[in-house]
C-alpha cells in the first residue's frame, strides 16, 4: 500500500512542475524538457499457503525405508520308510497252485512267456535261473527255433516257438517239479508244490496208485530212471517200484529232454 502512495506522489508533482513551467512566459514559445518516466514495479508478496495436515507428514503416505527379512520355513513331512524284507517260502503254508494237466494253477500251457512268469513270480518270487531264449537242441530233440527254462529253484517252466500245444509263436508248454539229485530240491524250490491228487516230491508209490491206479510204469534203463506215466500230460520219475519208493520228479506237459 505504501508504494502505490509514493507512486501516486511523483506523478502529481511531475503534472504541478508542467503547469508553472507553462505559466511562466506568457505567449512565448516554451520547450518543454523531455521527461522520462520510470516504470515502477510492483512486487505483491503472496504468502504461501501451508496446509495444517501435510501430506509428507501424514504416517500412512510416508515409506518406510527399513527393509524387513521374513525367512520362509517350508514344512517337509516326516516319511517313515519301512525296513526291506525278504519273504521266505513259510513251508507249513499251503501251496499257491497246483500241478495241474493242462499247466501250473491258472498258468496254462498256450499262454505267453511273460505273462506266465509274471504269474509264477506273484507267488513265489523272481526265478533263481532264467536260460534266456537258445537253440532248442541245447535241450533235446526238440522242434522249433527257440527255447527257453526259467526256473524257482527246482521248478522249472519251459517255452518254445514250437510244441504239441502251439506252433509259430513263443508260448508256455511244459514244467517239471522234482529233482533226481539225491541231495534233494534246489535252494529257492517253492515247497510242496502237489498235484490236485496230493502228488508231490517224496509222495509214494503207494500214494501214486492210490491218487492214479492206471498209471503205468517203466523200469530204468540206461537213458532214463524208472517213469510212471498218468497220461499224456502227467508223468514223472521214481526211486524204484516198491511201494515205499518215492517220487523224484512230476512233469506236465512235453517238455524237451535229450
Amino acid at each position: 500500500m505504501h508504494r502505490r502512495t509514493a507512486f501516486a506522489a511523483s506523478v502529481a508533482a511531475l503534472v504541478v512542475f508542467a503547469a508553472c513551467s507553462s505559466g511562466s512566459d506568457d505567449g512565448a514559445e516554451q520547450t518543454l524538457p523531455d521527461i522520462t518516466l520510470l516504470t515502477t514495479t510492483t512486487t505483491t508478496t503472496v504468502p504461501v499457503f501451508e496446509p495444517a495436515d501435510d501430506p509428507a507428514d501424514d504416517p500412512a503416505d510416508t515409506l518406510d525405508d527399513t527393509t524387513t527379512t521374513v525367512e520362509e520355513t517350508t514344512t517337509v513331512p516326516t516319511t517313515t520308510v519301512p525296513p526291506t524284507t525278504t519273504t521266505v517260502p513259510d513251508e507249513s503254508a499251503d501251496a499257491p497252485f497246483d500241478l495241474e494237466l493242462t499247466g501250473v494253477g491258472a498258468a496254462a500251457f498256450g499262454a505267453d512267456p511273460d505273462g506266465i512268469i509274471g504269474f509264477i513270480s506273484s507267488f513265489i518270487g523272481g526265478p533263481t535261473v532264467d536260460t534266456g531264449y537258445v537253440d532248442p537242441f541245447e535241450f533235446g530233440a526238440c522242434a522249433g527255433t527257440q527255447a527257453r527254462r526259467v526256473f524257482w529253484g527246482s521248478l522249472m517252466l519251459e517255452f518254445g516257438d514250437a510244441s504239441d500245444v502251439a506252433n509259430g509263436r513263443l508260448h508256455f508248454y511244459a514244467y517239471q517239479y522234482g529233482s533226481l539229485d539225491p541231495a534233494g530240491l534246489a535252494p529257492g524250490t517253492p515247497p510242496d508244490l502237489a498235484t490236485p491228487e496230493g502228488i508231490t516230491y517224496g509222495s509214494t508209490v503207494a500214494e501214486l496208485l492210490q491218487a492214479y491206479p492206471a498209471s503205468t510204469f517203466i523200469e530204468e534203463d540206461e537213458f532214463l530212471p524208472t517213469t510212471f506215466i498218468v497220461n499224456d500230460n502227467l508223468r514223472g520219475h521214481l526211486t524204484g517200484l516198491t511201494d515205499l519208493d518215492t517220487v523224484t520228479m512230476i512233469t506236465g506237459g512235453l517238455p524237451c529232454e535229450g
